[in-house]
């Protein structure tokens, strides 16, 4: 079985304490919108869960390799705690501090089937992640000054819990000193507390303007991708129409340098043929010799003029 020194059992219980506090508050300032200090003392600890996590550890950090036992185990244990809890403080205060009697498969309100899940979900994931380097964090603390801040937060927890016992019980007059010391350390609380409540709500308020952002910036992007396909389609429109020009320019040009190219041949027959003419005895003989040339074209023009 893991053994665990007082010192790193009093380390525990208040860096678990605190981190429940913390997740009382930003769940209190998510839902209600501001800040709500949720300790049953004014510092910011929440004792319950300080106690809980360090129980759950010590008796299951042994198991935390087989998660179902862990997890059942979590579940029992935190349950055991909270019901004792609410118990005692329902008989020293005489009210409830939370009430499950709405909720279903409740043990007197103290606890439920719901929370004791939710319990026992969040105490296997911080044995088996967050408690490795909780440990690491206290082992770093130097062992003397660890000591007597360990000492001074439990001297600060106990003035403050007398504070608030003696607030309940209306002893305020009798314990002057003890409340005013408890006031500071409220305002510290509300310190710390607005800061975890504000940075939540900060959170969520850059979340829900990141989404916004998101969908105007799909929006756009489907705009200019769209936008960018027309313009593709026209430049391709107006290329096929150049193209076409061009080709319609090409075209003309060799009919016009085919037309410039065979009317010079003819000229150039004639002007040949004229030459023949000139002297008729080779001109007979070449047209007998070479029928193809087409000499006897001059005659078929006088005919066709006529």
């Amino acid at each position: 079985m893991v053994k665990f020194s007082l010192y790193q059992l009093v380390w525990m219980f208040f860096v678990y304490a605190f981190m429940g506090w913390c997740a009382e508050v930003a769940f209190a300032g998510l839902r209600h919108g501001r800040f709500v200090n949720r300790g049953f003392l004014n510092g910011p600890i929440c004792p319950i869960y300080g106690f809980g996590l360090v129980g759950v550890i010590y008796l299951l950090i042994d198991l935390k390799d087989n998660l179902l036992i862990l997890f059942l185990g979590s579940v029992i244990v935190t349950t055991v705690i909270e019901y004792i809890t609410g118990w005692v403080l329902e008989k020293l205060f005489h009210a409830k501090w939370w009430d499950y009697t709405d909720n279903r498969f409740n043990i007197h309100g103290y606890v439920c089937l719901e929370f004791s899940l939710i319990w026992g979900f969040a105490a296997t994931f911080i044995v088996r992640i967050i408690h490795p380097m909780v440990m690491n964090l206290i082992n770093g603390i130097p062992h003397q000054p660890g000591t007597v801040l360990a000492c001074i937060m439990v001297g600060l927890t106990a003035v403050d819990l007398g504070a608030t016992v003696a607030a309940i019980c209306n002893m305020q007059k009798k314990l002057r000193l003890i409340t005013a010391a408890a006031r500071e350390i409220h305002e510290i609380s509300d310190i710390i507390g607005e800061n975890v409540s504000h940075a939540a709500i900060n959170v969520r308020r850059r979340t829900d303007e990141a989404k916004e952002l998101y969908g105007d910036l799909i929006d756009m992007s489907a705009a200019h991708r769209a936008e960018e396909k027309e313009l593709i389609e026209k430049n391709r429109e107006e290329e096929r129409k150049l193209f076409e020009s061009i080709r319609e320019t090409e075209r003309n040009r060799r009919d016009a340098r085919a037309a410039v190219a065979q009317a010079d041949r003819r000229e150039k027959a004639r002007e040949f043929r004229e030459n023949l003419r000139k002297k008729s005895f080779t001109y007979r003989r070449i047209s007998k010799a070479f029928p193809d040339l087409g000499l006897d074209n001059d005659e078929t023009e006088k005919k066709e003029k006529e």
